[in-house]
């Protein structure tokens, strides 16, 4: 069954833009357009912008619309109060587009359709779009569950199912057995489940991972004539292994002896870091020669340890590509790498341009800074002259753009300064990657606004501006002094940290966001337990 996906994205988009038009002048900005769309744009749109002079919402497409969204999500949401998985929809919402626009719906299953629409509605309801809108996107979900019934049932009313959403229990239970309508083949226990007002959802174990469901997708699968099963010991072991290869946890590592070096323990904290972040990005800020590139080498083995990684691109000076010593490097994690050139990079782009995807032969690439230039950034126009040279795309200018699994950009400090093609084309691919990892050893002698610039590369959703920046980052001369005291093991060592914390928490940012904090509170505990004497500590708990 066809469904107009195309149509209820501009439509969604004229409502989002109406949305963000009463919304943002609102947050008490001088000029808002600047500072809240201009600013908060990637830089191929900011490009756009200016190429076309648009001065309004209404001249920017729904993938720049869901971005100045994002970017503003915390001062609106300040002011809106949205529930607390409304971002989760913003940000697929983002998905969706890009999935959607250029496809179509014979290429996505029955079920995709029906998430990306049920998606769309839950966004649809944190703008607070029209109720005819809404309504629309609810009947063609229900085309796809029940085509004979759509036809003839009237789209309820929203404030009527609403209610009646907040009385339905859950259709099925935590570990029950279900199965999907379109697809009896495909069924699994489920792992969680959400109570939310359009329709519950579930989450099941299916097809070696966890996937999630709305009710109307699911029934009970019977278990009438099934007998209890009786496993071995070594059977239920295998079981738990299993379980515990598809779901990897966050305290164990799946990339030990994974390649031919002789590692340092230490080299595994940025591993553990990264896998434990709320985002896969991470700055690593070691000193020459420790190791970065072997650090680098774990985390990419223990990413495709825990799933599947078929792009990786390694951004670094011309020196390290002259000498090979990625490709090296790489080799030694039993990783096949190809260096990029002017020309190679060239065909990347006509044909990601032409297909839609980057070349498979170069899926795991290598390339220079001195690569991005104004002609591989921008492109150029056709002319008219004898020789009639086409028109040349530019990266910034892909659409959809290039999306890799993993980008590591080694002496990331060359993209500090933001008036360079370098940091144009850094941040072009940090947006459009899964995960991102920055490599340098000179940040901390950089300016405070270098490294607020690095960190805004990798995160623009969490670093903002240099206002915030600077409010995150005033607790941590007080936190170094912790550690230094706690390396220093003098006799009173705990004293010392505990006033250390103390200052911390008398910041703007620590009194607001680190004196909550449950670890926070737990180690200032410990620390003020260790710095009483034997004869406090009876006094303080009498």
């Amino acid at each position: 069954m066809t469904v107009n996906i195309g149509d209820l994205l501009s439509r969604a988009a004229a409502e989002l833009c109406r949305f963000l038009g009463k919304r943002l002048p609102t947050l008490g900005d001088d000029n808002w357009w600047i500072k809240r769309v201009v600013d908060r744009l990637s830089f191929q749109q900011q490009r756009y912008v200016e190429q076309r002079g648009i001065s309004e919402l209404g001249g920017l497409d729904l993938a720049a619309l869901i971005r100045i969204l994002d970017q503003n999500w915390y001062d609106l949401n300040w002011k809106e109060s949205f529930s607390p998985d409304a971002r989760h929809f913003v940000k697929e919402m983002q998905t969706i587009r890009n999935r959607w626009a250029h496809a179509s719906v014979q290429k996505y299953s029955q079920d995709d359709v029906y998430r990306d629409l049920d998606t769309l509605q839950r966004f649809l309801a944190v703008i607070g779009s029209s109720e005819e809108l809404q309504n629309k996107v609810r009947a063609e979900r229900k085309k796809l569950v029940n085509p004979e019934q759509a036809a003839v049932e009237r789209a309820p009313d929203t404030k009527t199912a609403s209610a009646q959403s907040q009385n339905k229990e859950l259709a099925f239970q935590i570990t029950q057995i279900v199965q999907l309508r379109s697809d009896s083949s495909k069924r699994g226990p489920v792992l969680a489940a959400q109570k939310l007002e359009a329709e519950n959802r579930y989450q099941l174990f299916m097809e070696r991972g966890s996937k999630w469901f709305y009710e109307s997708q699911l029934e009970a699968v019977s278990t009438e004539g099934e007998g209890q099963v009786l496993v071995s010991l070594n059977q239920f072991h295998a079981h738990l292994t299993a379980l515990q290869i598809q779901h990897p946890s966050l305290s164990t590592l799946y990339s030990l002896n994974a390649a031919r070096i002789d590692f340092i323990p230490y080299q595994f904290r940025p591993v553990l870091k990264f896998i434990r972040a709320d985002r896969p990005r991470l700055l690593i800020a070691d000193g020459v020669g420790v190791g970065k590139t072997i650090e680098a080498g774990l985390i990419l083995r223990e990413l495709q340890a825990r799933r599947e990684v078929r792009s990786v691109l390694i951004i670094c000076p011309r020196p390290l590509v002259t000498e090979r010593k990625w490709l090296a490097e790489m080799k030694r994690f039993e990783e096949r790498f190809t260096q990029l050139d002017g020309n190679t990079l060239r065909y990347c782009i006509s044909e990601m341009d032409l297909e839609g995807e980057w070349p498979e032969q170069h899926a795991k690439a290598i390339l220079p800074y001195s690569l991005f230039d104004e002609v591989q950034l921008y492109g150029t126009k056709a002319t008219g002259s004898y020789r009639r040279k086409k028109r040349q795309i530019g990266l910034l200018n892909l659409d959809p753009p290039p999306r890799f699994d993993l980008v590591i950009v080694d002496e990331a400090h060359h993209a500090r300064n933001t008036n360079t093609y370098t940091h144009e084309a850094v941040r072009f691919f940090c947006d459009n990657a899964e995960a991102v990892l920055f490599l340098t050893a000179t940040p901390l002698m950089l300016g405070s606004d270098d490294l607020f610039v690095l960190l805004n590369l990798l995160r623009p959703d969490l670093i903002i501006d240099r206002e915030s920046f600077q409010h995150m980052a005033a607790p941590n001369p007080h936190i170094i002094r912790v550690i230094n005291a706690a390396r220093g093991g003098s006799e009173c060592w705990q004293q010392e940290a505990v006033s250390a914390l103390e200052d911390a928490t008398r910041t703007d940012w620590g009194s607001r966001i680190m004196a909550e904090d449950p670890d926070f509170r737990s180690v200032k505990r410990e620390l003020t337990e260790d710095a009483l004497s034997p004869e406090d500590r009876v006094s303080a708990i009498h």
